[in-house]
């Protein structure tokens, strides 16, 4: 394969899988490896990505062990189904996932900023019904048409979106201009007093009073480059290949909306919000134009899944290159997110004192800061460290398929060196 086109796969690829793993510069701990690692099995002619499950113990008195569970968002089935049956073994579980915070009821603050959740809730249902239009060629009939098809993330996010900052329902409606033969929707808040008409504070709320949607912001709210990269590759994605509906697990994360005024704070533009659930990015875009292909070609189909590998192993330094707007999302992603968390696992430790394990079940980027709290700031220690493998690329299926893989991972090597070196 022509060495041009694997360093633009290489590009491509790399900085759009940035969401699924981002290991930190610096190891939590010198004397260990990090929570993603590649290895060599069956004699070479395997790679494995593997992630760490790293468990710590107080360093006096009695308490939970809490485990720091780390995970990619895509893997191959027999992952997530050792990882299902370990954290079912976990008396409780915080795991990751934006919350809905604040629907059906209403948000504390002055009406201006209610307000203003209200116009962010409704750009988000309207981007839902673009996507929706685009996929049917067609405006759904009702809000539940759009919104029940949903999973994962974009449910979420859709069902957080529902109310207003009052926590009112939002209406949607459709209008036909039957001389021009079209048909525009709105969505539209009652505001303070929640009936139709008012002024000031009891103002109705319109969508279409807003700036029209940019083409980015319904792109990023495609089907996800991730679950889409798991079809093409015969893997499985996060979401929908572990079970989340289990009594002792807890959502333990920001909300929605406290996401998106931290995006907002950065200068982080509105599809910014989906970028980050989604894993979309403008270079996610170009790595999604190689996915229509890869069902249809086994070596490029090889080459993806093997560089993914490669690619998530190495992500600390890809991160390091980034900056601007990737670099005002990863600290929302990482660091405030874990603030959250954190946070939630101090209230555990305090109300549920008969629990003999925690485990904190997260992207394997937000594991290096959050053991660096819970050794700071709670006063644990390092016990051991347990590695699952992730994906399992036979490197044998491809014929020179040891010799691609070494010369892609020269290229992340050459891409991602500092200047002058």
């Amino acid at each position: 394969m022509p060495t041009r086109f694997v360093r633009r796969l290489v590009l491509a690829v790399s900085l759009a899988l940035p969401l699924l793993a981002v290991a930190q510069p610096e190891p939590p701990n010198p004397a260990e490896p990090d929570y993603v690692r590649t290895r060599d099995a069956n004699d070479g002619n395997n790679r494995q990505l593997q992630v760490a499950i790293r468990t710590f113990a107080p360093k006096e008195g009695d308490g939970p062990l809490v485990q720091l569970v780390g995970a990619v968002h895509l893997g191959d089935k027999a992952y997530y189904d050792e990882l299902q049956k370990y954290l079912d073994a976990q008396a409780i579980v915080l795991y990751e996932g934006v919350k809905p915070e604040g629907a059906g009821k209403a948000l504390p603050g002055d009406d201006a900023a209610k307000a203003k959740v209200t116009t962010q809730r409704q750009r988000i249902l309207a981007i839902f019904v673009a996507k929706f239009r685009r996929e049917n060629k067609r405006l759904p009939e009702t809000m539940d048409e759009f919104i029940t098809p949903l999973l994962g993330t974009s449910a979420r996010l859709a069902s957080g979106a529902l109310t207003d900052g009052w926590g009112n329902p939002h209406h949607y409606t459709l209008t036909t201009d039957q001389a021009a033969g079209k048909t525009t929707f709105d969505i539209i808040s009652y505001a303070a007093d929640n009936a139709e008409g008012g002024e000031a504070a009891a103002a109705d709320i319109r969508f279409t009073s807003q700036k029209p949607l940019t083409r980015a912001e319904v792109s990023a709210a495609g089907d996800g480059l991730q679950a889409k990269m798991a079809r093409a590759l015969g893997l499985e994605f996060q979401l929908t290949a572990i079970d989340y509906n289990r009594p002792n697990w807890r959502n333990s994360d920001l909300s929605i909306d406290e996401v998106q005024s931290r995006l907002d704070a950065k200068g982080a533009g509105d599809e910014m919000l989906f970028q980050m659930l989604d894993g979309s990015s403008m270079m996610a875009q170009v790595a999604g134009a190689f996915l229509g292909v890869i069902e249809r070609n086994k070596e490029m189909g090889f080459l993806i899944k093997a560089l993914m590998v490669e690619t998530l192993a190495q992500a600390d330094d890809i991160m390091k290159a980034q900056g601007g707007e990737m670099g005002a999302l990863m600290e929302v992603i990482l660091l405030d997110r874990n603030t959250a968390v954190l946070a939630d696992l101090r209230r555990t430790l305090d109300t549920d004192k008969h629990a003999k394990e925690i485990a904190l079940f997260y992207g394997a980027g937000h594991l290096p800061d959050l053991e660096k709290h819970l050794e700071a700031d709670f006063n644990y220690s390092f016990k051991e460290t347990r590695w699952l493998t992730a994906i399992d690329v036979d490197l044998t299926q491809i014929p020179g398929g040891k010799e691609q893989i070494e010369q892609m991972n020269q290229m992340i090597k050459t891409m991602t060196r500092p200047a002058g070196q």
